[in-house]
């Protein structure tokens, strides 16, 4: 049996994740994503720069990445599916 406080944890994620689904329903930029799993920007950017979830480049010439996560990678890496 689940108890109230993990039902009310779970209640509570789900409604973060419909939220970030809303209001982003094609990619989710960075920025958001950290602050959905309390990390730093720095962070996540390295995950993505790792294959865990979404893509990033840099054209060339250039000292900068850009970084793409749509959403719906993002959601399934997150949920496990």
């Amino acid at each position: 049996m689940i108890s109230d406080k993990i039902n009310d944890f779970l209640t509570s994620d789900n409604a973060k994740i419909e939220a970030l689904v809303n209001s982003y329903p094609e990619s989710v930029p960075v920025s958001k994503i950290a602050e959905f799993l309390g990390a730093d920007v720095v962070s996540i950017r390295a995950a993505i720069e790792n294959n865990t979830f979404g893509a990033s480049w840099r054209k060339a010439g250039s000292a900068r990445h850009g970084y793409f996560v749509p959403t719906a990678q993002f959601i399934r890496w997150y949920l496990n599916l």
